[in-house]
């Protein structure tokens, strides 16, 4: 049994904290054993000074015998306060420290126990602290959301949901997406069990790819045409020689009703976007007339203009339009004129396209 020096409190061996202040007894308690082995020890001595009586010791004679005193103990009629000196202290009663209980048997179990939410510790119904951990047993435990739960957060508050709208446009727009995910749930199932539908789906969303890279790509590589040929040319100035990637040599045709054309042949579809342009002869610029405007013709159809700057230096120009063309006419439509010849030259023509 312990003793809470705080409140007085009893509380059993195997208890940490007072039921009475919720003390912690391994500090503040004391065994009542040893309190009460301490008891009749210290009593006579506590009586004797309250009731003032003073024994004094028989005096002893030559021989170093006692003699007894023939008048008897003397008792003063009144009580002798003890002295008290000031600023002395005074001695405080010793209060052994509580040793553990060992070899104490568990308390008996009940059917109203109260179970700590914190240590999972039995306590008397009587309790307001747990006996383990000086827990109030009142206090609730807290409670674990589910595991399918800890995706919305445990402190966000659930919104109220909105009502149904109801209508003849509502209904339509939930019946729209009903049959929308029936669509898609029947091109999954034929994705999965006819290969060549699967197939045909992988090849077209490759193609959408791809699309998509030329049109936001920036890597551009150089195509070099199979064939160049041309409606019309100057001897030692073939047509050929507007596409060998030399800087000193120039393709040179003679102008008139109609407008020479130079025919550039690839060996498999491309998509141009990009063009590296050099006009007039590289030796004697003002000697001929240069292109200023190039009129490109696909093969498949479609047309681009190119204006062009009269300048000797290479001019970047951006095309478009020529996606899957085989083929591309460029037909020079006009000129920036030379005052010294009538014949059109242009010295080189690099093509770029996004692959």
């Amino acid at each position: 049994m312990i003793v809470c020096a705080k409140c007085g409190e009893r509380s059993a061996g195997t208890t940490r904290f007072c039921p009475g202040c919720g003390s912690f007894l391994d500090w503040s308690g004391t065994d009542a054993e040893q309190q009460a082995q301490a008891v009749p020890a210290t009593e006579p001595a506590r009586q004797s000074a309250a009731a003032g009586t003073t024994t004094t010791a028989p005096p002893v004679g030559p021989s170093g015998v006692v003699t007894p005193d023939p008048i008897g103990p003397q008792q003063s009629a009144e009580p002798t306060p003890p002295v008290t000196q000031f600023g002395a202290q005074q001695p405080a009663d010793a209060r052994p420290l509580r040793a553990k209980a060992q070899g104490t048997e568990p308390r008996a179990l009940a059917e109203d126990d109260v179970v700590c939410v914190g240590c999972r510790t039995r306590n008397p119904v009587t309790r307001t602290l747990c006996m383990g951990c000086g827990r109030p047993l009142d206090e609730p435990e807290a409670v674990k959301p589910p595991w399918w739960q800890w995706w919305r957060g445990r402190d966000r508050e659930r919104k109220p949901r909105k009502p149904r709208r109801r209508g003849t446009l509502a209904a339509i727009g939930r019946w729209l997406r009903r049959v929308f995910l029936a669509f898609l749930a029947v091109l999954a199932v034929l994705y999965a069990i006819i290969p060549g539908f699967r197939s045909g789906v992988n090849q077209e969303v490759l193609a959408g790819r791809k699309w998509v890279e030329r049109q936001f790509s920036t890597q551009l590589t150089p195509v070099r045409p199979t064939k160049v040929s041309a409606t019309a040319a100057l001897p030692g100035h073939e047509a050929v020689l507007v596409a060998d990637n030399a800087k000193n040599t120039y393709w040179a045709a003679p102008t008139g009703a109609t407008p020479p054309v130079l025919v550039f042949t690839f060996a498999q579809p491309v998509d141009l976007r990009r063009a590296i342009v050099r006009v007039g002869d590289p030796a004697a610029f003002q000697a001929t007339h240069r292109p200023a405007k190039l009129h490109l013709v696909y093969s498949t159809g479609k047309t681009f203009d190119v204006p062009l700057a009269d300048t000797p230096d290479p001019q970047t120009v951006e095309i478009g339009g020529s996606a899957g063309a085989t083929e591309v006419e460029i037909h020079v439509v006009e000129v920036h004129r030379s005052l010294q010849g009538l014949d059109v030259a242009m010295s080189e023509i690099e093509l770029f396209e996004q692959r």
